[in-house]
């Protein structure tokens, strides 16, 4: 939040539209998960996106212009440089955003993806998310 500011009610409603289209994302990757079938690279993407969209939820809460991209280096260096803390989980997500960009343009990533590491990745930026958006 911008200092000595609330959020708009606007800002207020596109932070929880923000963080419900992320649970999407979060549920739509543990159903992949589950499935021996589901390839790395759908997992990726939804594991991506939910985080994504976690980060932006909090800063569209904080009022804080969020830019159309994928880039979770650049949502999170954001994030940082309008003072938000951020445990090391949510810090280090920035390893997902191949899963985003690379899948989205057809190009396939060789390596496969930790399902655990993105599951947990996914549930700590909800977390913090979470507690960022009830601080107000």
């Amino acid at each position: 939040m911008r200092a000595g500011s609330l959020p708009s009610p606007e800002s207020l409603e596109l932070a929880q539209q923000f963080f419900r289209k992320a649970a999407d994302d979060r549920d739509a990757m543990e159903i992949l998960i589950a499935s021996d079938r589901a390839a790395d690279g759908v997992i990726g993407f939804h594991a991506q996106q939910a985080v994504e969209k976690f980060a932006k939820a909090v800063l569209v809460a904080r009022d804080i212009e969020v830019p159309r991209t994928h880039d979770l280096r650049f949502l999170l260096e954001l994030a940082g440089s309008e003072g938000l803390e951020m445990p090391e989980t949510v810090e280090t997500s920035r390893w997902l955003t191949p899963w985003s960009v690379e899948f989205r343009y057809g190009d396939d990533i060789e390596d496969p993806i930790d399902r655990s590491a993105a599951r947990e990745t996914v549930r700590a930026v909800e977390r913090w998310a979470a507690d960022m958006l009830s601080a107000g």
